[in-house]
């Protein structure tokens, strides 16, 4: 009797516990559904406010469903001829920055992997990527005024694209450098048994195992690159125009067109989100890299 007792007093216990547990389950799904509304209604807003017309944006108490559809705001926000070429000199200028980066950044980051004590080690590495972390606005004017006397000026694709260096490239380097850590260094001395050189070992053995690695730093740099604004204002204006500094031109005397900024906002979100969406295989993977050994 005894025994039963116990038994039917721990079934009774864990009966208890698992109810709580799933209580606990529930509270965390209704919060995971509260906060997934508040960080996609920003987005659902824009949306809706793509497809209003000026005087519903106008409007003192906002409205959450668009009273009229107007799906030529998506037309209206290219009657100016530069407002196309602006996202085409932001994909020049992203793009062109991300190879860059790739490219010094593999180099670099692969040097600290190998030869840490020629490459400077770990404090150099890490200084490198201390730069990353200091406000852009502090060297905006020095910056300005060292471009403004380089050959190709301050309003050209390339000062960007070297510009965006010293905020891309620390960061591409100490990635890449943690990915070719992971790269067992015996892989290179079996190529370089059969006769390979360091540099055809390089690209075609030690490259293929950071490919997704390099396709999440990639990822990362072209984004930065994408939606910079701040250098972008004060660089570019006449000869280039990136896509960040039309939004607000969408701002006419004391009117503000919200409806045109947001449908040229959700045009300019179109790139990195169908690049996200082909590569999100390899980013997944990239992330994952180093997870067991960092």
């Amino acid at each position: 009797m005894a025994a039963t007792a116990d038994i039917a007093q721990a079934n009774t216990q864990a009966a208890q516990t698992a109810e709580r547990w799933r209580a606990v389950r529930y509270l965390f799904l209704i919060f995971l559904g509260f906060w997934l509304l508040f960080t996609l209604f920003p987005l659902y807003f824009m949306a809706i406010t793509a497809f209003k017309s000026a005087a519903e944006t106008n409007l003192t108490q906002p409205t959450f469903w668009p009273q009229e559809w107007f799906p030529e705001n998506f037309v209206g926000v290219f009657a100016e001829p530069t407002n196309f070429s602006a996202l085409v000199d932001s994909f020049i200028i992203a793009t062109g920055n991300t190879l860059l980066s790739l490219l010094l950044g593999s180099l670099a980051g692969y040097a600290f992997a190998r030869f840490p004590r020629q490459a400077g080690g770990e404090n150099m590495a890490f200084w490198m990527l201390s730069n990353r972390m200091f406000p852009p606005v502090a060297i905006l004017v020095p910056m300005f005024f060292l471009f403004d006397n380089t050959p190709w000026g301050t309003d050209s694709h390339i000062s960007l694209i070297i510009l965006y260096l010293v905020f891309n490239l620390p960061l591409a380097t100490w990635l890449m450098m943690v990915f070719f850590r992971d790269v067992p260094h015996e892989l290179e001395e079996a190529a370089y048994l059969d006769g390979w050189k360091p540099l055809r070992a390089f690209v075609k053995v030690t490259l293929p195992l950071v490919l997704p690695g390099m396709i999440s730093v990639a990822m990362l740099c072209w984004i930065f690159a994408w939606n910079e604004y701040l250098f972008a204002n004060l660089f570019v204006g006449s000869d280039v125009r990136t896509y960040t500094i039309v939004i607000p031109t969408f701002t006419h005397g004391s009117q503000t067109l919200w409806n045109l900024q947001m449908a040229f906002s959700l045009i300019a979100m179109i790139p990195p989100v169908v690049l996200f969406i082909v590569l999100r295989r390899y980013m997944v993977r990239g992330l994952s890299l180093g997870v067991v050994k960092g």
